[in-house]
């Protein structure tokens, strides 16, 4: 799963915080904390942007420089996990199918494939045809054109990879229960030998090679969804003839048939791309400039990623146009949107563009639905859910929150726009109602003759979590609920999750396709021991669950999606928090960038124009933080 640790950024640093807003002392020593760290990196930053800025003037070419942040975990798609990997992989490497690039809602297109899959009736067998113009970059691995070719038989051993027992891909989950046989085959590989491939040889029931272009797969059970998985970096086509031929070391070694190949790797600091010539033909008939709506992708020639580990690193090197895009985080946001959320006049005045857009995220408290007290009190949830005040967090968060009304974000087919709910708006007094409803008028437990005390669960102890812990605590106490906040290290708190050792705790979910689906699926009964965290089982939402899942899309399916989410509000098993928005600064040379929460393979639209760069970089001026605040 596509599950992100989501982490809130509020306007504090420090203790400095309060519920009512910032103090004076407060933004002053945020100002002065910023301004040391900001001297601190300055002579660091200066040597490595020099040497950005002569190696970008010796190119001369269309080169995208950017930071992603974190260390690149493996170049194997198979192993591709996180989201940097997960980038990485989609410029090295090509699907079957993609994500429309500007297409809202999200859409399905052709990537690897000359047609759509073709579907049977019963949404079980997925008949695949490649394009015969698919190539793998040249490597040592092939020894000429021809074998460089790609065929049927390369994606179907790259679907059974992701099965292999002895390659440990965390995409398994994919294929998992879904595949007709991969389950035997999987066995096969965890008894075989490291390097024997005989598994392979035989193959796998559901997984059928018709011809050199064309190849089939068949599920155990329908699924319409399946087709978002030939999107993923996951499904990438990988050369059997390159694992053999690298064994251990293919990790290090790509030989994908992306818009990019490799020319440059150094761990946990560079590597560098450049542009394949071979790849597939595909325009951008929607690209900014004109002149590239022709141009055959990737229109970058290259692209340079740094491992920069401190924010405020890669956003010193933003501001002196070292790097070309930089996401906005909570170290330096405040510092350059103001409350209107405007960027500041001195980072407009150098061509500066802020982006933002919501992520296909939701942010929630859960309640444990195996605890006697919440479990099967629902006057007790929805009590807690009135007295939760999401707007107080969406206004301390930067604007990088908005609340949430269910358990679909925006972006999703099944968003409930312009729906409230009945218990998802702050309303103390009602609130107090629903307490007495529940059998604890004013909070009094009549078991105990004290307030009612519950226990609320993270996965960390930072000031963070301590804050986030603080705020609940705030609000449970209008309605007379002691809160017990309990900071846990990851692994302890998803042991607890997994053990229903919880009656309240804080988590999100990203989605893996944009479906309703991928969001409902957490309140279906029988995955209680999987993703269903809250171990949530409701007859009707079941029942509703089971006649979804199979449906293709359509009107009818995204009706059905509203009504469950509808009747979960009722429910009331989670607090619905908040969704998230992201935001992101790119300088004016910077084309075609667009947000998307599936862009594997975004850096093929990207274009920069080098000669607008090298001119705004000459006419940037120093800024300082007082600049930067105005």
């Amino acid at each position: 799963m596509r599950r992100k640790w989501w982490k809130l950024s509020w306007r504090s640093a420090g203790n400095c915080r309060t519920p009512d807003g910032d103090s004076a002392e407060c933004r002053t020593e945020r100002f002065l904390m910023l301004r040391k760290l900001f001297f601190t990196l300055l002579s660091g930053i200066a040597v490595l942007s020099a040497s950005c800025g002569r190696q970008e003037e010796e190119s001369g070419g269309r080169t995208l420089s950017i930071s992603l942040g974190t260390r690149i975990t493996s170049l194997d798609p198979a192993l591709a996990a996180d989201t940097a990997s997960q980038s990485i992989a989609g410029a090295l490497y090509d699907t079957p199918l993609q994500y429309s690039y500007r297409g809202r809602p999200y859409r399905l297109e052709c990537s690897m494939l000359a047609e759509m899959p073709s579907v049977s009736d019963d949404m079980r067998i997925f008949r695949c045809r490649l394009r015969d113009d698919l190539y793998f970059q040249e490597a040592p691995c092939f020894p000429d054109r021809q074998s460089r070719k790609i065929t049927a038989a390369d994606l179907a051993f790259s679907i059974l990879r992701l099965a292999d027992a002895r390659v440990r891909s965390t995409g398994y989950w994919l294929i998992r229960d879904r595949i007709k046989g991969i389950a035997g085959f999987r066995a096969k590989t965890a008894q075989a030998e490291k390097y024997d491939m005989a598994p392979y040889d035989a193959g796998c029931q559901g997984i059928r090679i018709l011809d050199d272009l064309t190849f089939e797969i068949e599920l155990d059970k329908p699924d319409p969804r399946f087709l978002y998985a030939l999107a993923l970096p996951y499904f990438s086509a990988v050369s059997r003839k390159a694992v053999e031929y690298y064994k251990d070391s293919f990790a290090d070694h790509p030989a994908g048939s992306g818009p990019f190949a490799v020319t440059q790797w150094t761990k946990d600091f560079i590597i560098r791309m450049k542009r394949y010539t071979d790849y597939r033909k595909e325009l951008l008939p929607s690209a900014d400039n004109p002149a590239d709506r022709t141009r055959k992708l990737p229109l970058l020639d290259e692209i340079t990623c740094y491992l920069v580990k401190q924010p405020l690193a890669a956003w010193l090197m933003f501001l002196q146009g070292e790097l070309d895009y930089c996401s906005l985080s909570g170290e330096n946001f405040e510092a350059v949107v103001n409350d209107e959320m405007e960027l500041s006049p001195a980072l407009r005045k150098r061509g500066i563009r802020l982006i933002s857009a919501p992520d296909l995220q939701t942010n929630y408290i859960g309640f444990n639905f195996s605890d006697p007290v919440l479990g099967s009190n629902v006057n007790l949830r929805r009590a807690i859910s009135l007295a939760f005040d999401k707007d107080l967090r969406c206004r301390t968060s930067n604007g990088r929150l908005i609340p949430a009304n269910g358990p679909v974000p925006p972006g999703a087919d099944g968003f409930l726009k312009d729906y409230e709910g009945p218990y998802g708006r702050f309303n103390v007094e009602l609130a107090k109602e629903y307490m007495k409803k529940a059998g604890y008028p004013g909070g009094m437990d009549p078991e105990t003759g004290r307030n009612l005390e519950l226990t609320f669960d993270q996965a960390g102890s930072s000031t963070l979590y301590r804050q986030i812990a603080e705020m609940l605590a705030a609000d449970l106490k209008r309605i007379g609920i002691v809160l017990r906040p309990e900071f846990n290290n990851r692994s302890r708190f998803f042991q607890k999750l997994n053990q229903g050792q919880f009656q309240l705790f804080r988590l999100s979910w990203t989605g893996d396709y944009p479906d309703a689906e991928n969001f409902l699926q957490l309140f279906y009964g029988p995955n209680s021991d999987s993703c269903n965290r809250i171990f949530f089982r409701d007859a009707e939402f079941d029942r509703m669950y089971e006649e979804v899942r199979p449906m293709p899309d359509s009107g009818e399916r995204t009706a059905k999606y509203e009504k469950m989410s509808k009747l979960l509000t009722e429910k009331c098993p989670w607090i619905f928090e908040s969704y998230t928005v992201s935001f992101m600064l790119t300088h004016r040379w910077v084309t075609n960038y667009v947000p998307h929460d599936f862009g594997f393979n975004a850096w093929k639209y990207f274009s920069v124009d080098p000669e607008l760069r090298t001119k705004t970089k000459h006419s940037f001026t120093p800024i300082s933080m007082g600049d930067l605040r105005k």
